[in-house]
């Protein structure tokens, strides 16, 4: 049991929990007071989904670290430059995910103050209703900058991953195009914040989902073997 490899059992179960708790998530691609609202209005059913949200992100990109650790392990020169420079990119990615999260969970620990002028505002921390939804929106809105940017960093992660795969020693056939192929989708991936479209990026995190999980997937089955060696150039 101790010589187990959780790298493939973390890339499949961290995305399968993540996409779950995002395709049933109310506040998207919501901000400001349309976001916060939503959060108030199904605050007794997020805490489930926040729970698995919370452990698909420590699950997927602990895997993901894992991953890329493995490669520099068989990694030198200008690869292990790379894939260190990726490994730090996974760190600000996860700490982009639990910031996004923590301001939805203010919300949700929050929904239990009055909601009307009643004297029991003396006892909150909120002077009023309107101080009330202004700092939930400051929090919500603060935490939306920050995991807006983490298709970014992430997607650089996996362009990262993809290349030095490419450039390393790799297994024959297809299954050896199974790493590179992060490539792609890592460029699709980091170019959503710039496009700004949230039709798009509801597509591709998806699949950026499914990508992380079918890799884990097929590692786990010992098709996909992690690359090793020199740089090829």
């Amino acid at each position: 049991m101790s010589n187990q490899n959780l790298t493939p059992i973390m890339l499949l179960a961290g995305p399968v929990l993540l996409l779950g708790a995002f395709i049933m998530w109310p506040a998207q691609t919501y901000v400001g007071e349309r976001a916060t609202q939503s959060l108030i209005d199904e605050a007794d059913t997020l805490m489930p989904l926040l729970v698995a949200a919370t452990l698909g992100v420590i699950l997927m990109f602990g895997g993901l670290h894992l991953l890329n650790s493995e490669m520099m392990d068989g990694s030198d020169g200008m690869n292990k430059q790379l894939l260190t420079v990726g490994s730090m990119l996974i760190m600000v990615s996860l700490v982009s995910f639990v910031i996004g999260l923590g301001s939805n969970v203010t919300i949700i620990n929050n929904v239990d103050v009055p909601q009307d002028e009643s004297e029991e505002w003396v006892d909150n921390a909120y002077v009023d209703q309107e101080d009330y939804m202004d700092s939930q929106n400051s929090a919500i809105d603060a935490g939306a900058v920050i995991w807006q940017m983490s298709p970014v960093t992430w997607g650089l992660a996996m362009i990262i991953i993809g290349l030095v795969a490419f450039l390393s020693e790799r297994q024959e056939g297809a299954m050896g195009l199974v790493l590179p192929a992060l490539m792609p989708i890592g460029t699709l991936f980091l170019s959503s914040p710039i496009i700004n479209n949230p039709d798009l990026f509801n597509a591709v995190f998806p699949l950026v989902m499914i990508t992380h999980a079918a890799l884990g997937g097929l590692m786990l089955a010992g098709m996909v073997e992690v690359p090793g060696g020199a740089s090829e150039t």
